[in-house]
């Protein structure tokens, strides 16, 4: 056969099939212009030249975009595949050869690639200048312009090999699925929906389903701890990703089958149809069903972190330093009058304030007696009640902190960046018992990632002896002789010359072999971490998004060419067009609302472990993580109606047209 007759019935298919290969070739096409969007990001040299921290942000974030895109198209050129069974069996049996399947197969692949190609990077170099803006935006970027996002050939380059060989081996699977089939073969599997679930296995599935989500939600609400979340968050998402296929595959099913049991209820006119249909649906959607509520579960959850952690970064900074300006003291021999001197020749400062600080682990054992950490193995101590608490004197806290504390001989002042250690009334701290001042305040601000202590003692005698009580583990001596070191810092603002002083800080800190930290330097790196972090999360949930679509779309399409022949045969035992109508719209709108509604109660639950994860970046405004949280799932819900009214309409349109 000639190619010229092959490749007018490749182009045919592009016509008749509109509704199957646009889609997919749109959803393709956007995710490949987000991966030219980020391969050209890491080569841009206005981003290697100012922030050397992003690019290395977009390579992970770049490798995950691209597992999910390869995921998110597979699944959906499956769909596309199922859809054309019925077309390829009709050609062999009309004569066409598995050969010409293949090179037809071949020719639509190639116009298919080509398309993706031109799309995926006009689109993404077009869209590219918005999201560079943007992403400077995040970042708090100055003085950008469009023509520091030029073109870039060597991104477009990769971006072409990851999209020939991504059509390489979709065609490759095509050609497997088509030729290996019998044409009746493929004219049964058309039909065919996913895998159905046998009783016996129903009720083994019910059961570990309980198990999975009850040990996932049992963790989320019982972790405690920074740390803790860590720990625990891998734990508890797989065993809600596993609770939630096994009770979409077994509970919904088996509720359905209790229901039947109850005639009052199964065989009224209104609900034997739609209680019949659901059954049958969600035997052979549920896995669909189940993929699309973790889709907007980490939809929810991914935009949540990354709106939290932005709205999160000036409580950051503000909490990173003491005052705006903060000189760590390595070398005792420092001479700091001639440093100072130095600080004060080039800006104009309002006052130097010293302090010595203390960094310590404590165990917190009965009695709340603080004791030594233990090395691992040594001791059965928990790591629950390790906490890491930053020590000074009531003197140097009143100098850095500008306040009037005033402690007595057996008192000592607490504050904490959580709530769990606000119960804290007596502590045994270096074999002395004192009262415990405490406060709501959080003076430990940003200065550590995890849960901690600030303390405050009365003088340098009480931390003198907490040096020579609390020595740490040295594993070359086998022994604890590692005492804590005291750290000097000095602390001002500056209240004219901020600028001219930043200029001057490499020369100062190689010339006293000091550290300096200044307000707008971690205001800089703060944005520029978090708002990278918020480019990917923004970028991974436009590829969910594509996915979740793309699968909801795809479903809707299947099962509309499936009820065609549902919606005759109704008819033609003679069911009015109220009650078909009825049905259908009850059975679409369960099997889209269940999803989301999953999804909600799995955000409610995650609710806890989230805010104590957010630690990490120093966000411990719950009012802030709430209103968050609250803004993306509103905003999720919406896109969820939109793509609902989309493919829905599609939907009905596919059932109507056996009507006509």
């Amino acid at each position: 056969m000639k190619i010229k007759l092959l490749s007018r019935l490749a182009l045919k298919n592009f016509k008749t099939l509109n509704h199957v290969m646009v889609p997919f070739i749109l959803a393709v096409s956007t995710m490949f212009a987000l991966e030219y969007i980020m391969l050209s990001m890491m080569a841009n040299d206005y981003i290697n030249t100012r922030h050397k921290t992003l690019p290395e942000l977009m390579m992970y974030a770049n490798v995950l975009v691209t597992i999910l895109s390869v995921v998110f198209i597979l699944y959906a050129s499956r769909f596309v595949m199922k859809q054309r069974k019925k077309e390829f069996a009709l050609n062999m049996v009309l004569g066409l050869e598995k050969r010409h399947l293949r090179l037809m197969l071949l020719i639509e692949t190639l116009v298919q690639t080509f398309i993706i190609i031109v799309l995926s990077t006009i689109g993404g170099y077009l869209f590219g200048h918005l999201i560079f803006l943007m992403l400077n935006r995040l970042i708090q970027g100055s003085g950008i312009g469009l023509m520091d996002y030029p073109f870039d050939i060597d991104s477009a380059i990769k971006l072409w090999i990851i999209i020939v060989v991504m059509m390489t081996v979709l065609y490759m699977i095509n050609i497997i699925t088509v030729t290996l089939q019998s044409p009746i073969k493929l004219m049964q599997t058309q039909y065919a929906g996913e895998k159905k679930t046998r009783q016996w296995l129903i009720i083994l599935l019910l059961g570990l389903g309980i198990i999975a989500l009850g040990y996932g939600y049992t963790i989320a609400l019982t972790t405690d701890g920074v740390m803790n979340a860590l720990m625990d968050i891998f734990k508890a998402v797989l065993a809600v990703l596993v609770g939630t296929y096994f009770l979409f595959m077994s509970l919904t099913i088996f509720f359905l089958q209790q229901i039947q049991k109850i005639s009052s209820i199964y065989y009224k006119k209104k609900n034997f149809f739609s209680i019949s249909g659901m059954l049958s649906r969600m035997k052979a959607n549920a896995i669909g069903i189940a993929s699309i509520t973790m889709l907007c579960t980490f939809l929810i959850v991914t935009l949540g972190m990354s709106l939290s952690a932005y709205r999160g970064i000036e409580t950051q900074i503000d909490g990173a330093l003491f005052q705006e300006n903060e000189v760590s003291l390595f070398n005792d021999d420092i001479q700091l009058e001639k440093l100072q001197e130095e600080i004060e020749g080039i800006a104009t400062i309002d006052q130097f304030r010293m302090s010595e600080e203390l960094f310590v682990p404590f165990h917190i054992g009965e009695r709340n007696q603080f004791e030594q950490v233990r090395a691992p193995g040594e001791t059965n101590q928990s790591i629950d009640d390790i906490v890491y608490s930053v020590l000074m004197t009531e003197q140097d806290h009143n100098e850095v902190n500008d306040t009037k504390l005033k402690l007595k001989d057996n008192e000592i002042f607490i504050s904490s960046n959580t709530d769990k250690y606000q119960g804290l009334n007596k502590i045994i701290l270096a074999d002395d018992q004192y009262n415990v001042k405490t406060t709501k305040k959080n003076f430990l601000g940003s200065k550590l990632g995890i849960d901690g202590l600030y303390i405050v003692v009365k003088d340098h005698s009480i931390l003198k002896k907490i040096i020579k009580e609390y020595k740490d583990y040295n594993p070359k001596t086998q022994a604890y002789d590692i005492s804590p070191t005291l750290n000097r810092s000095m602390h001002f603002n500056i209240t004219k010359g901020e600028d001219q002083f930043i200029n001057q800080i490499e020369r100062l800190e190689e010339e006293f072999v000091i550290r300096i930290a200044n307000h707008k330097e971690i205001s800089k790196e703060l944005y520029e971490l978090n708002g990278g972090l918020i480019f990917i999360g923004i970028v991974v949930s436009i590829v969910l998004l594509i996915g979740m679509f793309l699968i909801l779309y795809y479903k809707q399409l299947s099962e509309g060419y499936e009820d065609k022949l549902n919606y005759t045969i109704m008819k033609q035992v003679g069911l009015p067009d109220n009650l078909i109508k009825s049905t259908i719209r009850k059975q679409v709108f369960w099997l889209f609302g269940l999803p989301i509604i999953v999804a909600l109660i799995h955000t409610a639950f995650a609710n806890k472990i989230i805010y104590q994860l957010l630690g990490l970046l120093a966000i411990r405004d719950y009012w802030l993580f709430i209103t968050s949280y609250s803004i993306v799932i509103i905003l999720i819900v919406l896109i969820y109606l939109l793509m609902y009214w989309i493919t829905s309409h599609i939907y009905y349109k596919l059932i109507n047209e056996s009507n006509t």
